[in-house]
């Protein structure tokens, strides 16, 4: 009889699946990655979601399905070692609730680690773009950008340069391997770049990364102005949060809290004002009425450069109040 080598063996899949009050994308995703072959789907509930059951009640019959629902929220990167701890499969995807498998994208993360090792899968996952724009949808457009821009980087194929910019939604490793990622240094709350606190500490363990773009899904991005600019405190304050941890800034993350000496003057005073106020003052607020009234005429142009000048100000406005809470010698 014939042994199987052992880079012949198909891998069993744990998708790991975290939502937090996004209920009603949870079970299309789950019966698509059932459908797919998954060998075990864990959603991790991100806090209470009262009357989950009846809204996941069409999955919950599937043994391979395993639902939790955790007593607070605790934020992604936790959320997603909830469901390492509950699975038992070869592989685990890590997969968000924004974002929709293509066809064949398990099989691809499954090949990939058909020769067991430490490496790890960046999948693709390009913004899917309503066929028309709206009069507030500057951030999702500028974020297809600044993804469709990281992923030209990552096809030069440098495992490197994948893992110090890891992109969480579609990613797959060993389950060992994400355990020793954990044993390294345990995930903490992080409201942005989550993932590249993983990306790092892969790379001490020395893992290989590769990016394929078959490896498909597709991202449902959705952030209006408001939300855009919560968002980019949050990030501000994750980058002194990762400094804090890790001794040292990730290098890419630079230009997003330090304006470079050649940036328009003008602009620079803008930001430099607007960060160093703790609440949104007259330049944020003439800046955001801007915004609004480009969307509604559609001046694009216009509105997407305001987006960029308050999306630095309101991250360099977070890591200076994150700052203060931990002084570093970064």
């Amino acid at each position: 009889m014939t042994v199987p080598q052992e880079d012949a063996v198909p891998r069993s899949v744990s998708v790991v699946l975290p939502s937090y009050r996004r209920i009603d994308r949870v079970s299309p995703l789950v019966e698509e990655y059932l459908r797919q072959g998954a060998d075990q789907v864990i959603v991790i509930l991100d806090g209470p979601h009262p009357g989950w059951e009846g809204s996941l009640s069409g999955i919950l019959a599937s043994e391979r399905v395993t639902v939790a629902e955790l007593p607070a929220n605790v934020g992604l990167a936790r959320a997603r070692i909830e469901g390492l701890n509950r699975a038992h499969a070869d592989i685990v995807m890590a997969v968000d609730d924004d974002v929709e498998p293509e066809t064949g994208l398990l099989d691809a993360h499954r090949r990939f680690h058909a020769p067991l090792g430490d490496r790890v899968l960046q999948g693709y996952m390009p913004v899917a773009l309503p066929a028309r724009r709206g009069a507030d949808d500057a951030p999702t457009f500028l974020y297809a950008r600044d993804y469709e821009a990281q992923a030209r980087v990552w096809d030069a194929g440098d495992s490197d340069l994948i893992l110090a910019s890891l992109w969480g939604g579609n990613v797959s490793l060993p389950r060992g391997l994400y355990q020793r990622a954990e044993e390294l240094r345990p995930s903490v709350r992080l409201e942005y770049n989550e993932d590249l606190d993983l990306g790092i500490r892969l790379q001490m363990l020395g893992a290989q990364a590769t990016f394929d773009r078959r490896a498909a899904a597709r991202h449902h991005h959705d952030r209006g102005v408001d939300a855009f600019l919560a968002e980019c405190l949050a990030r501000g304050g994750a980058v002194s949060t990762l400094e804090h941890r890790w001794g040292r800034r990730p290098p890419q993350l630079t230009p997003l809290v330090e304006i470079s000496p050649t940036y328009n003057r003008a602009l620079a005073r803008v930001q430099r004002a607007i960060a160093a106020r703790d609440d949104r003052g007259v330049v944020e607020a003439a800046l955001v009425a801007l915004y609004r009234v480009a969307g509604r005429m559609h001046a694009w142009r216009v509105q997407d450069g305001v987006a960029r000048v308050l999306r630095r100000a309101l991250i360099m406005r977070g890591y200076r109040l994150t700052a203060t809470a931990f002084p570093t010698n970064v």
